[in-house]
């Protein structure tokens, strides 16, 4: 399980960022890089934020959110490093990490409520790459 992690959101975001944060649990470190208000805001530079910081510190995953998940999910895949994956249920939380060691977990505001992002969130951080010959082979052709 991974014990830190980095959100962000942009506006439209924002509110469920919040939510997130608070229901999260109390063991986890979390590093939060805004938006700060549901005042208009550019994702990419939330996305590049924490993609940064994922990148540089061990053991830490990232969470973005915005309206759909799409928008932060193709920001953060632009950072060589980064896999991230728009997430909308538990079982593809898990699959993206299982079988793509996805890093970075994108969700959209408009798609999920608090319950649901918690619980794929939780998926997203407790799960772990398989790391088996035929996962490696295909992260390395993404490379």
């Amino acid at each position: 399980m991974v014990n830190k992690i980095a959100i962000a959101s942009d506006h439209a975001g924002f509110e469920l960022k919040q939510l997130l944060i608070e229901s999260l649990s109390s063991d986890l470190e979390i590093e939060d890089f805004g938006t700060d208000s549901l005042e208009p805001c550019d994702f990419p530079d939330y996305a590049t934020k924490v993609s940064d910081f994922v990148l540089d510190n061990e053991d830490t995953k990232g969470v973005l959110i915005c309206g759909t998940g799409v928008g932060m999910s193709i920001a953060a895949n632009k950072v060589k490093g980064i896999r991230a994956s728009n997430v909308t249920n538990v079982k593809t939380a898990i699959q993206s990490v299982e079988h793509n060691d996805v890093n970075v977990l994108c969700l959209g505001s408009e798609n999920l409520d608090i319950e649901a992002a918690k619980e794929i969130t939780e998926s997203f951080l407790n799960s772990s790459f398989l790391n088996e010959e035929r996962y490696i082979n295909r992260i390395n052709k993404l490379s």
